[in-house]
């Protein structure tokens, strides 16, 4: 994490292995390394495809989110 940023997020990549007639799910987590609370939203390029839950949140000062 650089001076200046809110939260961590880890993986930096999401990789999505492709399996015929299967659904993939992944997921990240965002750490909050502040005292303060920290809004996110998470937008898709392709919302009809690619479902993000909670897809917005508050991260809790000096706590964690899973996003899958």
């Amino acid at each position: 994490m650089s001076t200046g940023e809110l939260l961590d997020i880890e993986p930096l990549e999401l990789k999505f292995p492709f399996e015929l007639k299967k659904q993939i799910s992944c997921s990240l987590q965002l750490s909050n390394r502040t005292d303060s609370y920290v809004a996110f939203k998470v937008k898709t390029t392709n919302p009809k495809k690619y479902c993000v839950r909670p897809n917005t949140g508050v991260v809790l000062p000096r706590s964690a989110c899973d996003i899958i």
